[in-house]
């Protein structure tokens, strides 16, 4: 991955900076990472057309990093944020195929990543349901109430307050998926309601196949579905101390 970005401050461009500003007939050693003929002429242009301009280093925040391909994926579009150390700037990365160096450009604007949906895992829900000893020797009718109110509760969950409801949130294979655990006083709801319809012998079933199966990951964790959007930026963003 790089970390580490060149800014033409006059023209408002980027190129990744590679190990050595030297000689270009020997490729530099970055971890990870092999530059073509076709990445070193790309660099070896943008020095000739900027070579009398200002330029600065930029610092990649990993932590901003989005795409909607996983991170092995390639060939693919990622948005990102990057700073100066006094200003941040959100930039878009394109891959458009595996003999081609990656371009970058800065946008205008600031990425905002909001969740849009939530669900259940039910067809692992039911897989896991099937594999533990304790609870799928309950009688059908007792399981498929217990998914009943587990599912009720779910559905109360707005997407924008998803904080009040859910927490310890795991990254999912792309950004767009994540998995959150539902916060104890969900789980106390669930339970007093199942306490309604089930002997104790079978509550203590469901609480433990709960307290197995119930962190970011897992069955019972929530499946969070979310989106990325620029917004407009209101003047350049600098950082405070």
């Amino acid at each position: 991955m790089i970390d580490r970005l060149i800014r033409c401050v006059q023209c408002n461009q980027v190129i990744p900076m590679l190990s050595s500003f030297g000689d270009f007939q020997e490729v530099p050693l970055l971890p990870g990472i092999e530059w073509s003929d076709e990445d070193l002429a790309y660099r070896q242009e943008f020095d000739r057309s900027h070579r009398s301009h200002p330029q600065e280093e930029l610092q990649v925040d990993p932590e901003t990093f989005f795409s909607e391909k996983p991170s092995y994926e390639p060939v693919r579009v990622s948005y990102f944020e990057a700073t100066n150390g006094q200003q941040r700037f959100l930039l878009k990365r394109t891959k458009s195929g595996l003999p081609h160096p990656a371009y970058y450009e800065i946008l205008s604007g600031r990425m905002q990543i909001s969740s849009i949906g939530i669900n259940t895992q039910d067809a692992e829900l039911r897989a896991q349901i099937s594999a533990d000893p304790g609870v799928s020797s309950l009688p059908e009718e007792k399981v498929q109430k217990f998914i009943a109110i587990f599912k009720e509760e779910i559905g109360g969950i707005l997407p924008h307050n998803l904080s009040e409801a859910a927490e310890m949130v795991l990254e999912g294979d792309v950004p767009l998926l994540a998995y959150a655990a539902l916060k104890n006083v969900r789980w106390e709801k669930i339970l007093a309601k199942c306490a309604q319809e089930f002997e104790s012998s079978e509550l203590n079933r469901i609480r433990e196949f709960i307290q197995e199966n119930r962190q970011p990951g897992e069955v019972l964790s929530l499946l969070i579905h979310r989106k990325m959007s620029i917004l407009p930026q209101e003047g350049p963003l600098f950082l405070t101390h």
